[in-house]
């Protein structure tokens, strides 16, 4: 995809929408993402990864483990409670995420949810990269109509999550968490993770056309990847980080 951010969520949203208490929303959103997170290491200026995530093996023994990894993390320390209580009220939706790890059923559904959604992104890129300009006819069936496809699942895609993410912040009636010091360093390590993706970027950014051969707008969407991942690096070090500090506080 030109522009991955958010795109592949919109086929697994409606899932939690439709059945929250089936699925783990945190596990769906980032499987999703997991088989782009193998670009995330670059090398001579490009990602590092070389398909094997976006591969049936990948799924079990890259996109699997990071995941529930990650959900695991997130569930079991309540980074979501941890960062609400340094953020605006408005934020309180995020201090349930994958809490519901430790109650019945929930490493299941966690397993279930972080399956389908990295197995939605491989559905989702073989429908814009390969079956819909296969369907095409032949004399339309270049880098210029691919790209257009995969153009139009990017924004369509984006719309559908954000709008899906509102649906879903907008039932969710969670009591904002009591206010703690901590917000300054939440900002600087997002701050200083969305440095470092600029600075992975930095090499494609300089040279686009050496690096991607559909054009720049994919430099610019993979850029925006590397920075939105840093920034939630950032954060995910931030908030392991305060969850020490209330554990060692209370």
């Amino acid at each position: 995809m030109p522009l991955p951010l958010f795109a592949h969520q919109a086929p697994v949203l409606p899932l939690k929408l439709w059945r929250p208490a089936a699925w783990n929303g945190t596990a769906l959103v980032l499987g999703s993402i997991a088989p782009d997170l193998e670009h995330v290491p670059v090398q001579d200026g490009v990602g590092a990864g070389r398909g094997f995530a976006h591969g049936l093996a990948g799924q079990i023994l890259f996109c699997l483990p990071l995941t529930l990894s990650l959900v695991l993390l997130i569930g079991h320390l309540r980074l979501g409670e941890v960062l609400a209580a340094r953020l605006p009220p408005r934020c309180a939706w995020l201090s349930g995420a994958a809490t519901d790890v430790s109650l019945s059923g929930g490493l299941e559904r966690a397993f279930k949810s972080a399956l389908v959604g990295s197995l939605s992104h491989l559905a989702l890129d073989g429908l814009t990269h390969s079956l819909l300009p296969a369907l095409l006819p032949a004399r339309l069936f270049h880098v210029v109509t691919s790209t257009l496809l995969q153009l139009v699942a990017s924004g369509g895609g984006a719309l559908i999550t954000l709008w899906l993410l509102y649906r879903i912040a907008g039932t969710t009636h969670a009591t904002p968490p009591t206010s703690r010091p901590g917000f300054w360093v939440l900002l600087l390590l997002a701050l200083v993770g969305g440095a470092l993706g600029v600075k992975l970027a930095w090499p494609a950014l300089r040279h686009p056309d050496y690096y991607f051969d559909a054009g720049r707008l994919y430099v610019l969407g993979y850029a925006a990847f590397l920075v939105a991942s840093g920034l939630a690096a950032g954060l995910l070090v931030a908030g392991v980080s305060l969850a020490a500090w209330d554990k060692r506080s209370r």
